[in-house]
C-alpha cells in the first residue's frame, strides 16, 4: 500500500494543496503590505479607511476590518479586493464622499507580484518587505483620483456620495 497509485494521487493532492496555500498566504501577505503601505503613505486617517469584498457581480459589500475578509481570487487569477476612502471637504463636515476603489493582485509563479486597480491595464511590479516598491502605484492611484474629480462634473445631491474606480460594469 505505501507505493501504490492511490497514495500517489492523494500525495500529488496534498502538494497541491500545499501549493495553494502557500500562493494564497504569499498573495495575503502582499496585499496586507499594500494596505498598510497606502494609509501610510498617503496619511489616510484610520476611520477613512475600509474594506470591500468584490462580489460576483462585482459589487463592494463592506466587510470587517481584516483583509482576509476581503480577498476573493478570481477565475482571471487575479486577487480583488477592494478599498474605501472617505473624503470629506473639512475635517469636520457632513459632506463627504466615499471612494471605491476596485483593486486587483496577481503572483508569478517565479514570485513576482503585481498590483493594478480593475478596468485599467497598466500593471505595477511591487516587493515583499520594499514598501517603497509600492509607491509608484500610489502615485498613479492619488493622479487618477485627483483627474477623476477634475474631468467629471460631479453633482452633490447629499451629504454623502459615492465615487467608483477601477468598477467593473
Amino acid at each position: 500500500m505505501a507505493g501504490s497509485k492511490f497514495n500517489e494521487l492523494c500525495s500529488a493532492y496534498s502538494n497541491a494543496q500545499t501549493n495553494f496555500e502557500n500562493f494564497r498566504l504569499d498573495c495575503h501577505s502582499i496585499a496586507t503590505s499594500l494596505v498598510d503601505e497606502i494609509k501610510k503613505y498617503m496619511e489616510i486617517p484610520e476611520q477613512r479607511f475600509s474594506l470591500y469584498k468584490i462580489n460576483q457581480n462585482n459589487e463592494f459589500q463592506v466587510v470587517p476590518p481584516s483583509l482576509v475578509n476581503a480577498l476573493v481570487l478570481s477565475n482571471d487569477s487575479y486577487w480583488h479586493f477592494g478599498v474605501g476612502l472617505t473624503v470629506c471637504k473639512a475635517d469636520n463636515s457632513l459632506q463627504e464622499e466615499l471612494i471605491l476603489v476596485h483593486l486587483m493582485i496577481r503572483k508569478e509563479i517565479d514570485n513576482q507580484f503585481f498590483v493594478k486597480y480593475a478596468n485599467h491595464e497598466e500593471e505595477f511590479e511591487v516587493f515583499k518587505d520594499q514598501p517603497e516598491s509600492f509607491h509608484s502605484f500610489f502615485d498613479f492611484l492619488h493622479e487618477t483620483i485627483i483627474e477623476s474629480y477634475k474631468e467629471r462634473l460631479q453633482q452633490f445631491l447629499g451629504e454623502k456620495t459615492e465615487r467608483k474606480l477601477g468598477y467593473l460594469q
